[in-house]
C-alpha cells in the first residue's frame, strides 16, 4: 500500500492556481449575468397590440391581440431553462468564494464537472427551442400556412432577440467554464497518480 501525499502548490505554482480560479470566477460571475438577463429579458417580454378586425359599414371592429412568452412553451422552457443555469452559476460563485474554508477536491471537482455539463445542454436546448419558435415568428411556414407575426409585434420580437444573444453568450461562456473545470478535474487525477505511483 503506497503513501498518500498531499503536497500544496508552492511559489509560481500557487500564483497561477490563483489566477486560474480568478478566471473562472470572472467567467461565472459573466455567464451569470448573461443567462439572468436573458432570462429576465424573456420573462418581462410582453406587448399588447390593437388591431381592426372587420369593418361594418363605417365602424371598425377592433380586437386587442397580446403576445407573451408563456404562449409559446419553447420561451417557457427557454425561460426556465436560462434562470436554472444563473442559479448555478451564483451557486458555484459562492463557492468558488466561500469553499476556501473547505477541501472539496476530487469528488467536489467531479461534480462541478458534471453539473456545468449538465448546465450546458439546458442552456443549449433552451435557446436552441426559442431560436426555432424565433425564426418561426419572423418569418412565418408558407407550407404549414403559420403567418409571421414579427411585423405586427415588433418590440416583442426584439426583445426576444435580446434575450437569445444574451443567452447565446451565457452558452459559449458555459462551454469555457466547463472545459476549464474538466481540465482541471484532469490535471488533479494526473497529479494523484503521480504521487501514488512509487
Amino acid at each position: 500500500m503506497a503513501l498518500q501525499i498531499e503536497e500544496k502548490p508552492t511559489g509560481s505554482m500557487a500564483v497561477v492556481e490563483r489566477k486560474k480560479d480568478w478566471v473562472l470566477l470572472v467567467l461565472r460571475v459573466v455567464a451569470f449575468l448573461a443567462t439572468a438577463s436573458a432570462t429576465l429579458v424573456m420573462a418581462l417580454n410582453k406587448q399588447t397590440i390593437t388591431m381592426v378586425v372587420a369593418t361594418i359599414g363605417n365602424t371598425p371592429i377592433k380586437a386587442s391581440l397580446t403576445a407573451k412568452f408563456q404562449h409559446t412553451p419553447a420561451f417557457v422552457f427557454f425561460v426556465v431553462a436560462n434562470g436554472m443555469v444563473s442559479f448555478h452559476n451564483l451557486l458555484m460563485i459562492a463557492v468558488n468564494l466561500f469553499a476556501h474554508k473547505f477541501d472539496y477536491k476530487g469528488l467536489g471537482l467531479a461534480m462541478v464537472a458534471i453539473l456545468d455539463m449538465a448546465n450546458v445542454g439546458l442552456v443549449s436546448g433552451g435557446v436552441n427551442a426559442a431560436v426555432f419558435m424565433a425564426e418561426l415568428g419572423k418569418n412565418g411556414n408558407d407550407h404549414a400556412r403559420w403567418n409571421k407575426i414579427c411585423d405586427k409585434f415588433e418590440s416583442f420580437c426584439n426583445h426576444g432577440a435580446g434575450a437569445l444573444i444574451a443567452s447565446f453568450v451565457g452558452l459559449a461562456l458555459m462551454l469555457i467554464i466547463s472545459s476549464i473545470s474538466i481540465t482541471k478535474l484532469v490535471k488533479l487525477k494526473s497529479t494523484h497518480l503521480q504521487l501514488v505511483q512509487p
